[in-house]
């Protein structure tokens, strides 16, 4: 496991998995918190690919364990594929410095990439009609954003469930 994780971590279960298990169902609330040791996983919201995660430490449902809600999206492996299982996440995550400040740093990590991304798409689309040029109240939204209860995320659109 990479160094930056907690040494707690070191000496917990593992959990294997086939290709094509399921290891978190989008909606369907669970207890645990999952670290990636080998293999590879897709997380999969809405119906939709998001992203292919095959680096070993990777964080799999710390949103839901931060936000004590169910997972936002599923994941699934693509092949076989071991995780560590941290049990009892939202105690653990409450009550382990060390764990909510190695998943604090991959949220940060995140947010810095997807505003850095959000900005860059203003810069290209400031003088458009398009839908893109909304970027502004998109980029206002995530960085005014304050600490409050977690609000059903997703879209107004009927068809797209709330997690």
């Amino acid at each position: 496991m990479p160094d930056a994780l907690p040494l707690a971590l070191a000496d917990g279960p593992t959990r294997a998995l086939a290709t094509g298990e399921m290891l978190l169902e989008e909606g369907v609330r669970t207890e645990s918190l999952f670290v990636l040791e080998s293999g590879a996983v897709e997380v999969v919201r809405g119906g939709v690919r998001v992203v292919r995660i095959d680096e070993p430490g990777a964080f799999l449902g710390e949103i839901a364990a931060l936000l004590d809600m169910p997972p936002t999206a599923s994941v699934v492996a693509l092949e076989p594929t071991v995780v560590r299982v941290i049990a009892n996440a939202v105690q653990r995550v409450q009550a382990d410095p060390a764990l909510t400040v190695a998943i604090a740093r991959l949220l940060a990590r995140r947010l810095h990439a997807v505003t850095a991304y959000l900005v860059d798409l203003r810069r290209q689309y400031a003088d458009t009609d398009s839908h893109l040029a909304l970027m502004d109240q998109v980029l206002a939204q995530i960085i005014t954003m304050q600490a409050r209860p977690p609000a059903p995320s997703g879209s107004e659109r009927e068809d797209v469930p709330p997690y």
